[in-house]
């Protein structure tokens, strides 16, 4: 469990607090480990490009599997369940969703600014979130385009495809990095401390659930509908969380810097009352 001294919420870091109110000693260890993971992570993504763009073609792994998720005799509605997430990444509803939540924290700034309270805390949760999901975005179509696998072509293997043949590379998969860094993302932001002391923070549970549902079903549903063998899924899934986490150490940053200068202006002003 970690340890916070300031009940209020982003405090001003101090040489044994971060900003976020955690034992810095703590939080230094846990920063460390995190750092070392991502950089492994990094490293096993880029091998894995490589060898994918050496060798595009689908490995017995991938067609197995394609087989084997298209031929299960699912119920209709539990089959709806596992297309749906596939259905709300779309452009346009991903779209929608984007605005409604960067533009939602946006108008939570904007109240809390009205209200004569500090609204930097929702204004930086907009504008990183948006960072965050359309630099992941911007990079997964570049990694797309240098790796150039072809996608799961029904002419040429033993697989059904639900959806129109998209001509454009599938290694990784858009879908997949999108939906783990998008709701990892709103996940994170969920259990930041400003967000954890908020009294109706039970509000934000279904949110959470739906969060976790569409990240773990996101990679089977592009397979269930022909359009992602399971290694472009595997590889979305680590480059959706390479760039999560990215953004997230980022964020920190930021937040430290926040942090700082509201208590520079706080002094300048109280020196400036007396």
């Amino acid at each position: 469990m970690r340890n916070t001294t300031n009940p209020k919420g982003i405090q001003t870091p101090t040489p044994t607090t971060t900003a976020g109110g955690e034992r810095r000693q703590d939080a230094i260890g846990r920063y460390r480990f995190e750092a070392i993971l991502w950089i492994i992570s990094l490293l096993l993504f880029v091998i894995s490009c490589c060898f994918v763009h050496a060798h595009p073609a689908p490995y017995s792994i991938d067609l197995s599997t394609t087989e084997t998720v298209q031929h299960l005799h699912l119920w209709p509605w539990l089959e709806a369940v596992l297309r749906f997430p596939s259905i709300l990444d779309n452009p346009l509803p991903s779209l929608i969703g984007g605005i409604f939540w960067s533009g939602g924290m946006l108008i939570m700034g904007l109240i809390f600014w009205l209200r004569k309270k500090s609204p930097l805390t929702w204004f930086q949760n907009s504008v990183f979130f948006a960072i965050t999901v359309l630099g992941s975005a911007g990079m997964n179509v570049l990694i797309d385009i240098l790796v150039n696998r072809p996608r799961p072509d029904p002419h040429k293997y033993p697989v059904r495809l639900d959806t129109p043949l998209v001509p454009f590379p599938t290694y990784p998969s858009g879908h997949t990095e999108h939906d783990v860094a998008y709701y990892g993302f709103l996940l994170y932001l969920s259990f930041t401390r400003p967000v954890r002391e908020w009294r109706y923070r039970w509000f934000l549970l279904p949110l959470q659930l739906f969060a976790v549902y569409d990240i773990l079903v996101i990679g089977y549903s592009r397979i269930l509908l022909g359009d992602h063998w399971l290694t472009d899924v595997l590889g979305g899934y680590l480059e959706g969380a390479i760039y999560l986490f990215f953004f997230i150490f980022l964020y920190r940053g930021v937040t430290s810097l926040l942090a700082r200068w509201r208590e520079k202006r706080r002094n300048e002003h109280s020196v400036r009352a007396i």
